[in-house]
């Protein structure tokens, strides 16, 4: 009786040991940014899915429009930090030497768009090497990591008021 005791106290320990190194390993710093814990690997993304993420932050968006599409880009899932989305969108210019990475932030319902560019720098040369085999994602596409913070563009209405002079004024 004692042996088995034992023998499962040992078991348990042992699956503990090996699911505590199994989410140790899919946690790591991000390059360049050690304050960033990256979740898992990245995901390359096309320019669909460049543009359903260019609607969700304004500030890529800006980056995008004034200096054009990047050469890679990609969704990293990263640790969640309040109130930044779990996931950064990062872009890549080789001829620029530039990495760019954008989060999202949940400020509050009204303002749904809201991000900030979160790191701009050189790109690490050991990143090259992974964006040039980087393989695009697979058939099903990309969806966007579930936060539990995401927020809906709000309903366009149209108000009108009828100004001093008389004549109708919409918003």
């Amino acid at each position: 009786m004692l042996r088995r005791v034992a023998l499962m106290v040992l078991l348990m320990v042992g699956t503990l040991v090996c699911a505590l190194r199994v989410q140790a390993q899919e946690m790591r710093p991000a390059v360049d940014r050690p304050e960033i814990m990256e979740v898992g690997d990245p995901i390359l993304i096309n320019r669909r899915v460049l543009a359903q993420e260019m609607t969700r932050n304004m500030d890529l968006r800006d980056w995008v429009y004034l200096y054009g599409v990047p050469d890679y880009a990609e969704v990293q899932e990263i640790q969640i930090d309040p109130p930044w989305a779990a996931y950064e969108v990062r872009l890549y210019y080789l001829k620029r030497n530039a990495y760019l990475a954008f989060g999202r932030a949940h400020v509050s319902p009204s303002l749904w768009n809201y991000g900030a560019r979160k790191y701009f720098g050189p790109i690490n040369p050991s990143e090259v090497e992974r964006l040039l085999t980087a393989q695009p994602a697979a058939a099903g596409g990309y969806s966007m990591p579930q936060t539990g913070m995401e927020t809906t563009p709000p309903v366009t209405t149209m108000i009108e008021t009828v100004p001093v002079e008389g004549v109708p004024v919409s918003n």
